[in-house]
């Protein structure tokens, strides 16, 4: 990123008065805003920052990280084949007031990763670590994302709201599925049926920890 982007910083007033933010940080975020405004999300480097506001690339690694710890941004590391970091997302958490006055974003598509020939891969890998959030059972996550990101991005949007609703329907983590299997079988669609230990019975053995295809 060489140009400096012309749009209008936001600091909202949670930001601007946390006194466990550091001024470095608030101005961080209102330059983020700048960023994201253009494409919902923004790709620049800590580098990047760094040369903007004369700072070490690993002052501002902290400063964001210290932002993401107080849920104001999210972060997310895309990989490539072999699984090396290729590129890193930033996005806001908060949302911004609707008296904050910006200039409409501008219509454009977003870069492709590289290797990828999916248009809609920047908001998949978003929707992955919300659906990865909002699944209880934390297992085989690269495996889980590789099934994730070849689906449509409507199944994606459907397995974010499903995941959610199937975790808090079912209060015994022994029956909750695999999220591998959860993803193979389609269970986006399914219906949601409350479920117990007491419905179902128990299962020999504990927590099953396989996954099935």
């Amino acid at each position: 990123m060489s140009e400096k982007p012309n749009y209008f910083a936001v600091l909202p007033s949670d930001v601007r008065y946390n006194k466990k933010l550091s001024p470095m940080e608030r101005l961080l975020y209102a330059e983020i805003t700048c960023l994201t405004n253009h494409k919902g999300y923004c790709w620049a480097s800590n580098a990047y920052f760094g040369r903007l506001f004369d700072r070490n690339p690993k002052s501002i690694s902290r400063n964001l990280q210290n932002l993401s710890l107080h849920n104001y941004i999210k972060i997310y590391l895309v990989k490539d084949d072999k699984k090396n970091v290729d590129k890193r997302i930033i996005s806001l958490v908060t949302k911004l007031p609707k008296s904050a006055k910006l200039p409409p974003p501008q219509k454009c598509v977003p870069p492709l990763l590289k290797n990828v020939e999916d248009n809609n891969i920047n908001e998949k890998i978003v929707l992955f670590e919300e659906f990865w959030e909002a699944y209880s059972v934390k297992k085989s996550r690269q495996l889980c994302y590789d099934k994730f990101i070849a689906l449509s991005l409507d199944i994606c949007k459907k397995c974010v709201v499903a995941a959610k609703e199937y975790s808090e329907s079912i209060t015994d983590s022994t029956f909750k599925k695999h999220p591998g299997t959860w993803l193979n079988q389609g269970c986006w669609d399914d219906e949601i049926i409350q479920k117990t230990s007491r419905d179902r019975g128990m299962v020999q053995g504990g927590e099953y920890d396989g996954m099935v295809f």
